[in-house]
């Protein structure tokens, strides 16, 4: 097997063993079968195309990249790759923002910025404008992969890897908003603060005056801030939180259907059924055998 082959197989393993950090350890010319399925992506995901182009799926949208560019997958999103020509080559890194929040700061460019500042499926900008991304992603691929080294400078050094390319991602789409799509400090601590709430009572609280009223807000004011900055409504962060939690349930335990409902407080498996439909196209049943991880 060629150093290609096996680097491809080492991101698979790492995609499906869901590590902290999934980095493609230089130029691939062949996506791994882990991202030729709906794979939902928990991480902030990154992909350069360095040459030729790939076709690639979030949710029910199709976009095209090619040479030049830089994809960036917001959190939540159902990704999968549907053709590569010939002559591509890519790198990739994924990596989770929860191991580092304590460190990043209650703000808008720490522990919530992805949400804020990507509230869209995925965002394909220019490279020429991430000028050091490609960078950062060789840097990951210098360091052991997640549990092969225990020593805890290995640890240390990833996180501040971490750390530094968060920031630079900030200062990225902080520049592509631009002023007119300033937000106010007071409204970006509101929203933050929801979506901590929203994190610890999804599986029970759907309703939007819950929320305002933990936040002390009337529930109209509390969706226009949560529209203004996210382009989504309270219930729609919250439906959000349930469906990443319920893919993740049904691809990595083997709770029943009927206990995945449970756990969310839905009345029935049928009510489960039809919410999880809407959203995916599919029914719970038939969305966990189509996705059905491969053996390695």
């Amino acid at each position: 097997m060629d150093r290609m082959a096996e680097r491809i197989q080492q991101l698979q393993r790492q995609l499906t063993a869901d590590c902290e950090v999934c980095c493609s350890h230089g130029m691939l010319d062949k996506f791994p079968d882990a991202l030729h399925v709906s794979f939902l992506v928990e991480h902030v995901g990154i992909i350069v195309c360095h040459r030729g182009s790939f076709t690639f799926m979030t949710g029910d949208e199709c976009h095209e990249t090619g040479s030049g560019k830089t994809v960036f997958l917001n959190r939540g999103v159902y990704f999968h790759i549907v053709d590569t020509s010939d002559d591509c080559l890519y790198s990739l890194l994924f990596y989770r923002v929860d191991t580092i929040r304590d460190i990043l700061g209650n703000t808008v460019m720490g522990m919530k910025f992805w949400d804020v500042i990507n509230p869209t499926s995925c965002q394909i900008v220019a490279t020429d404008k991430t000028t050091d991304i490609s960078n950062y992603i060789s840097l990951f691929a210098s360091l052991p992969d997640d549990g092969s080294d225990n020593d805890v400078f290995i640890e240390k050094e990833r996180m501040l890897l971490m750390l530094s390319l968060t920031y630079r991602l900030c200062s990225v789409f902080s520049n592509m908003m631009g002023s007119s799509q300033s937000i106010s400090e007071r409204q970006t601590d509101i929203y933050i603060k929801l979506i901590k709430l929203v994190g610890k009572y999804y599986n029970r609280h759907r309703s939007v005056a819950f929320y305002a009223d933990k936040l002390c807000l009337s529930p109209k004011y509390l969706s226009s801030i949560v529209k203004s900055i996210s382009g989504l409504t309270v219930q729609q962060h919250v439906f959000k939180a349930i469906m990443r939690r319920s893919i993740f349930l049904m691809n990595n335990t083997d709770m029943s259907i009927k206990q995945i409902s449970d756990s969310f407080h839905f009345p029935n498996p049928s009510s489960f059924g039809t919410f999880f439909k809407k959203h995916t196209g599919m029914s719970p049943r038939t969305f966990r055998e189509k996705n059905k991880k491969k053996p390695l």
